[in-house]
């Protein structure tokens, strides 16, 4: 099971909850709990990982990368997790978790590469967060960066 530090931080920090008062609930040293959101330990153990999402209280689900492992041929077809597919994971938590431009380029959910997306987000062309000091996409940056690719139908534009 491998830990998404980053989730887990914003999951955190959206409940105004500090790093020590999770590290309390969860009976977890605080700075594993701190390598743990930087992204230095991967694999935590699958108890420890239960104790910080009943800690957050959200699903053990919401602070993985369950389902990450994706075949790159099964991965073009699928859409990120919105409100309007369904699904068991599309809760407002969703739009709390930061995905790293592999991920996004991985899933097929923009039509850039990990390094397209890594440079436009250097040169602030899009829409990212440095959480970290990492470049990450929440689902509200992928919507904003598809909205700026889209072209319109003519019948839609405004005549000159």
């Amino acid at each position: 099971m491998r830990s998404n530090g980053i989730a887990i931080r914003a999951i955190r920090e959206a409940q105004n909850m500090s790093l020590p008062a999770l590290a309390r609930r969860a009976g977890i040293d605080r700075g594993y709990l701190s390598r743990l959101e930087r992204g230095q330990i991967e694999r935590p153990a699958e108890a420890k990982v239960q104790a910080i999402a009943a800690a957050l209280t959200v699903p053990t689900a919401a602070i993985t990368h369950e389902g990450a492992d994706v075949p790159a041929t099964e991965a073009k077809r699928k859409a990120p997790p919105t409100a309007e597919t369904g699904g068991a994971s599309s809760t407002a938590l969703d739009e709390l978790v930061h995905y790293k431009p592999e991920e996004v380029a991985a899933n097929g959910w923009l039509p850039y590469t990990a390094l397209t997306l890594r440079k436009k987000a250097r040169a602030r062309e899009i829409p990212h967060s440095r959480s970290g000091g990492r470049i990450t996409f929440r689902l509200q940056h992928i919507r904003e960066i598809a909205a700026m690719g889209e072209t319109r139908p003519l019948s839609e534009t405004k005549s000159a």
